[in-house]
């Protein structure tokens, strides 16, 4: 049996927000735009970016194709080549540009959280959208545009120590080190990324009709706000034939804490 995955994206109740129902469309974002200037920012080793060109004629002769000139020429310049990637490490700026070329896409593995419903879905005034994912076995780089009507999300990992990037890590273990870890400060986040390398950032399309599970309206929603949800859920099911929930969070009473009056499986996340 396929192996699925329910996962939540947050969202303020906004007409764009609303487009992930209407649409079928969701944003995905380029890391400089996030609100932690840590993210997507790992450390690189500089001492050994000298051994590590010498060690790779296959890299210098791709340079030079791109640059289109002859790669004895571009061997001249591998000290200069050298000194340019030790200043860019030195300043920060070394990966800044490869990062901005893709696209995430953050969601959640925790529909329940007080810190979430405050920051991300205007202070429990917005609402939840609840994924239902297949999880295939999956090549993150795929070069078929068709492969991210799925989404595929990837688990942030949270640590002390900022991760630092070698120029001999493996592909994978760039990546991870690149999108894939945070600071223990975001940890309550409980984050899933949906990379997408090839469109980049900016609105795209999902497969709202295999994923699209249900929606959760937040305990401080507007009644007529909640009124149109409800619209919007009815339009689904009559254009599309797609059957999805309509929920809404309550508090619990003498805890501070959230839950679905009619969803017993949903449970707040033990992270801690």
């Amino acid at each position: 049996m396929l192996k699925r995955l329910r996962i939540y994206k947050y969202l303020s109740f906004s007409d764009g927000s609303l487009k992930v129902l209407t649409e079928g469309t969701i944003k995905f974002t380029k890391p400089s735009k996030f609100n932690d200037p840590f993210d997507c920012s790992p450390d690189h080793e500089s001492h050994n970016v000298e051994e590590f060109i010498n060690s790779r004629p296959d890299l210098i002769e791709k340079i030079a194709k791109v640059k289109k000139i002859s790669s004895e020429r571009l061997s001249r310049k591998k000290p200069a080549m050298i000194k340019r990637l030790k200043t860019a490490i030195k300043n920060g700026e070394f990966g800044q540009p490869a990062s901005d070329n893709i696209g995430i896409c953050s969601l959640t593995r925790d529909p329940l959280n007080l810190l979430m419903w405050a920051h991300y879905s205007k202070n429990h005034t917005g609402f939840v959208v609840e994924f239902d994912i297949p999880l295939e076995s999956f090549d993150p780089i795929r070069k078929d545009v068709k492969s991210f009507e799925w989404l595929i999300p990837q688990e942030v990992h949270y640590q002390a120590p900022k991760p630092m990037v070698s120029f001999f890590d493996d592909k994978d273990t760039k990546l991870k080190k690149q999108f894939l870890i945070k600071g223990e400060d975001w940890k309550y986040e409980q984050e899933e990324r949906v990379i997408d390398y090839i469109r980049g950032s900016g609105i795209h399309k999902y497969d709202q009709k295999n994923i699209l599970y249900s929606v959760i309206a937040g305990m401080k929603m507007e009644t007529s706000e909640y009124s149109k949800l409800e619209n919007i859920v009815t339009n689904i099911y009559e254009e599309k034939n797609l059957t999805i929930g309509l929920h809404k969070v309550a508090p619990v009473k003498g805890k501070f804490e959230l839950f679905v009056p009619d969803r017993s499986d949903l449970k707040p996340l033990n992270y801690s």
